[in-house]
């Protein structure tokens, strides 16, 4: 599965950031990166770590804002892209590594005050557990990760519409299922989770739960319209963070965000 991830990753590389140039992306980020800053570390010295980093869109912020920042990705082309973004001054406090985030010995125990994992490598990794288990182990006491991963929830259409009823069975026991891509040498793995699962997870490794929550909440990339009003991306995003309070409403969305801090 790790082979099938690395070469889809390392294909797309080159266009990954177009793929994502979109008003719903830019929405969606928004909302991201205002629940990532009342996490910052205070020390402006603290390092910070930004796994499945892909081409280092939350790892460029955090070392914009001052701090030491390690990047990690499987895909070797990613972290090339990543190396070109991070050129110039900045430099120096950027590390980048090619590695698995199901085991990752390059990086330090006890290293990391903030530790991001977007883009769901959690989903796409091939062991969850122990990726979690490896995010406890490399962040301080008291620090805190944030990671995103697949709502298992939001896959149940997909498996109505195929309209094979031992499919779904099958996707509900064990939250399974497959990257859809044409080339078979591309489909990997993605396991799904609950937002009751997920919290699981990473209470089970020593984690507290600061909370979970879904982004999107307000299907609004089914009418990136909206956010073309004059004001409403602003209004759009007080909306998903009231929605968000509300731990139920996660269920309704694509994607899962955990922010949980190890004790």
């Amino acid at each position: 599965m790790r082979k099938a991830s690395e070469r889809y990753h390392n294909r797309v590389a080159r266009q990954y950031d177009a793929i994502y140039d979109d008003p719903y992306w830019a929405f969606h980020d928004e909302i991201t990166w205002r629940t990532v800053k009342p996490h910052l570390p205070r020390d402006a010295n603290a390092a910070c770590a930004d796994l499945g980093c892909g081409t280092g869109k939350w790892g460029l912020k955090l070392l914009k804002s001052g701090f030491p920042t390690t990047f990690l990705d499987h895909s070797a082309n990613m972290i090339e892209r990543t190396r070109e973004k991070t050129a110039g001054p900045r430099e120096k406090k950027a590390t980048l590594v090619v590695g698995d985030i199901v085991s990752m010995p390059e990086l330090a125990s006890d290293g990391f005050s903030l530790v991001l994992a977007m883009g769901d490598p959690l989903s796409i990794c091939s062991d969850p557990f122990k990726a979690v288990r490896e995010f406890a182990r490399i962040t301080k006491p008291g620090g805190v990760v944030i990671a995103t991963a697949d709502n298992k929830l939001a896959a149940i259409p997909h498996y109505i519409e195929r309209g094979n009823v031992d499919a779904l069975e099958a996707f509900l026991k064990n939250g399974k299922t497959n990257w859809l891509t044409a080339d078979e040498r591309e489909k990997f793995e993605l396991t799904t989770f609950t937002p009751h699962q997920l919290g699981k997870l990473f209470e089970t490794v020593g984690f507290e739960i600061v909370e979970v929550i879904g982004k999107t909440i307000l299907p609004v990339r089914h009418n990136k319209r909206l956010l073309e009003t004059p004001g409403a991306v602003d209004r759009l995003i007080a909306l998903e963070q009231a929605l968000a309070k509300d731990p139920s409403a996660a269920a309704a969305a694509g994607h899962l965000q955990i922010t949980a801090r190890r004790k």
